[in-house]
């Protein structure tokens, strides 16, 4: 008869209680993981976005974004070493106790809500724009809803396989805005740097807001088979395959657009290609957006596992398929209650603002304390 694990003084098991041997991921899946996770509903907007910040040196304001996110990366990663088998849901008490553990990790659950409903949102805004015209709201939001939760309820290591699979969609995605750039007219971005270091550099706030995703390490590195500087190594080239793709992206919408088209043009990806067709492809923009659903799907599912998952642990539950049904529930009905633009936009601004406390703000507080005091996994 095997002896049974000893409990350290916050009633955690030594080794953590998250690793489930038939639940792991590769380092691939990690890969795949952040990187759909990261690639969302804002990549439409985000060259107008930036554009309004930088102007037309927002694509370098981006290149600069990816370093300082990879620094935040770094942090994550030796807050999640310490506690190698546990989530930040199951080592927060352990750091600052089970009371204030408790309200970061119903802080942690509101956030990815308020995550998920966004998505929502302007995902129901952009396919009742571009396709389905005529289609009931509460129809594009439940086809959101479903396909993401039923992925969300599976196991980890199917979210990564999943992830890993579709992944292969940004492929012609990237083939489709390069072949944009045979129109391209480099003059509309010189001179270089032409709006000098510090607006380049403000504008860093509006890149890391669209590229989030990358806190989703908190959550699933307990689940990954190789840790350490396999795991870190995996983060940091999503990180850059993210970081790149938005770059481009950005920058040939910066040399295709005049700067005063870009002043006016809220979605400047789409109506670029929608100009673009094929002998056997008429709207490309249509099949732009097909894949695009894709991403923002697995973004959505990821967020209902982060949320569900910080659900369950604090109902104690065996399996996160309740919690997180109930987390989309909830999701799905404020949508509905949020659904004018204003109310969007303020929702998103305080979202913008709470992004940099979950993403950087916790996790340095919690990594900084760790240090201090010696916490880390198998400690009493």
């Amino acid at each position: 008869m095997s002896k049974p694990r000893k409990r350290d003084r916050n009633g955690f098991q030594e080794g953590g209680s998250a690793m489930k041997t038939n639940n792991t991921i590769n380092s691939t899946q990690l890969f795949f993981i952040i990187f759909q996770t990261q690639v969302g509903v804002g990549v439409l907007s985000l060259p107008t976005s930036l554009y309004a910040g930088a102007k037309t040196d927002g694509w370098i304001t981006l290149l600069i974004t990816g370093v300082i996110i990879q620094g935040i990366i770094f942090i994550l990663y030796l807050l999640s070493n310490r506690f190698p088998s546990s989530t930040l849901y199951e080592y927060a008490p352990k750091i600052v106790g089970k009371y204030i553990a408790f309200i970061l990790s119903l802080l942690y659950i509101a956030f990815a809500i308020a995550t998920a409903v966004i998505v929502l949102e302007l995902f129901e805004t952009t396919i009742k724009t571009w396709i389905l015209f005529r289609t009931p709201m509460l129809a594009i939001l439940l086809l959101l809803t479903i396909t993401g939760t039923y992925l969300a309820v599976g196991k980890l290591k199917v979210m990564g396989r999943f992830y890993q699979f579709v992944s292969i969609l940004i492929v012609p995605l990237v083939i489709m805005a390069a072949y944009t750039l045979k129109d391209a007219d480099l003059r509309y971005i010189l001179p270089i740097g032409q709006n000098g270091v510090g607006t380049i550099l403000k504008a860093t706030q509006k890149g890391i807001v669209s590229m989030l995703g990358f806190e989703i390490l908190l959550f699933v590195y307990p689940y990954v088979q190789d840790k350490g500087k396999a795991a870190l190594k995996s983060a940091t080239l999503a990180n850059i395959a993210v970081t790149s793709l938005y770059a481009f992206l950005t920058f040939t919408t910066y040399v295709f657009f005049s700067p005063k088209q870009l002043e006016m043009i809220p979605e400047p990806i789409v109506y670029m290609l929608k100009g673009v067709s094929f002998i056997i492809v008429d709207r490309v923009d249509l099949l732009f957006l097909s894949i695009w659903i894709v991403s923002v799907m697995t973004s959505y599912a990821s967020y209902l596992y982060i949320a569900g998952k910080g659900l369950q642990h604090l109902t104690k539950r065996k399996k996160t398929t309740g919690p997180i049904i109930l987390v989309a529930v909830i999701a799905l009905v404020l949508s509905l209650f949020t659904h004018d633009r204003y109310t969007i936009e303020v929702i998103a601004g305080y979202h913008a603002k709470a992004s940099y406390f979950f993403a950087l703000g916790i996790p340095i507080v919690l990594w900084l304390i760790s240090i201090i005091f010696k916490k880390k996994e198998g400690a009493l």
